[in-house]
């Protein structure tokens, strides 16, 4: 028997829908994945890659490279204040 897959609009993991059917306050992230930035910004990771990646503070965790959700927003805004 098939299992039936639900959709998830929200765009939240699972822990970050416990915290608001709990009640708790949800944890902003301090650094994020590429994939998660890339995301955040609506561009693709290739284009991050090229053309965002040096314009945010990113720092190296093993071998995974993350982004610094600031600076991110920062350059979310500045791109906002140019449009």
């Amino acid at each position: 028997m098939p299992l039936s897959v639900r959709a998830e609009s929200t765009g939240l993991n699972r822990a970050q829908r416990r915290a608001i059917a709990s009640g708790e306050r949800l944890v902003r992230p301090r650094f994020i994945s590429i994939r998660e930035a890339s995301q955040y910004l609506g561009c693709s990771r290739s284009h991050f890659y090229a053309a965002v990646i040096n314009k945010v503070k990113t720092v190296n965790l093993g071998k995974r490279r993350l982004v610094d959700f600031d600076s991110l927003e920062e350059l979310g805004d500045e791109l906002l204040g140019e449009g």
